[in-house]
């Protein structure tokens, strides 16, 4: 079995309201350990992208605890948090987010700031290496939205944060498309990176090795077959199962 590790990320009892009482975060607790993919579904205005701003240090709880790698982020300043994430936290936006007069590999690049050139090597290789190589050079405006969710993918990973949030990935995709988005997702956690998948499919969800659903601003942890730390879900696994939907 799996040798039980400290989490990366832990979060206890997050709470976060907008003005006028609509949506927000009444409760969320949570640990997510390297080399784990977990799972946070929920309807639509649960809360799901309010949690995942909180975990990816956007926005500031109005009160619980959230540790990153062992930081108490509640203790630093905004400029040290905006560091903090920056250093180890990768985010793939469900919007995808790339810079339409960029290529692949420079929208990569774009993760370490806006000198290119110096990290083209890094980014290159990463694209390469997730079986990407013949994109790298094309502009992202001719990549289909399947390559383009594995374009950021790479962005969020090439930097190899400790935490990587992915919102909705696979959303609109075929099963073709889907399984090799998730197949970049699970390469991050077999590298040793904690990965959070947020998704509205519950098959998709149960593929993960832990799993959570927020309900009107309240996570909970589903109960699963095996408790302990378990490795990352295959991806043409996760993928089979959205095919199935």
């Amino acid at each position: 079995m799996r040798a039980h590790t400290s989490p990366v990320l832990v979060a206890d009892n997050l709470c976060f309201a907008y003005p006028g009482e609509r949506g927000g975060i009444r409760s969320a607790s949570l640990a997510l350990s390297a080399s784990v993919t977990a799972s946070v579904r929920g309807p639509s205005g649960s809360g799901k992208s309010t949690l995942l701003a909180l975990l990816g240090l956007i926005l500031t709880p109005a009160s619980g605890t959230l540790s990153l790698a062992g930081t108490d982020t509640g203790r630093l300043s905004r400029r040290e948090r905006d560091r903090l994430r920056r250093q180890r936290i990768g985010v793939v936006l469900q919007d995808v987010g790339l810079l339409p007069y960029l290529n692949a590999w420079e929208n990569v690049a774009t993760a370490f700031g806006p000198r290119l050139g110096a990290h083209r090597k890094e980014a290159r290789g990463l694209v390469e290496r997730l079986g990407m190589g013949e994109l790298a050079d094309a502009p992202v405006t001719t990549l289909s939205g399947g390559e383009r969710r594995r374009i950021a993918v790479a962005r969020a990973a090439v930097k190899q944060p400790a935490v990587i949030l992915a919102d909705e990935p696979i959303a609109g995709l075929d099963p073709a498309a889907a399984k090799l988005v998730l197949d970049a997702l699970g390469a991050q956690a077999a590298r040793g990176a904690a990965v959070l998948l947020v998704t509205h499919d519950p098959a998709v969800a149960e593929c993960c090795a832990e799993q959570y659903v927020v309900e009107r601003g309240s996570l909970t942890r589903q109960a699963t077959d095996d408790q302990s730390v378990a490795p990352a879900p295959r991806p043409e696994q996760m993928a089979s199962e959205e095919a199935q939907r």
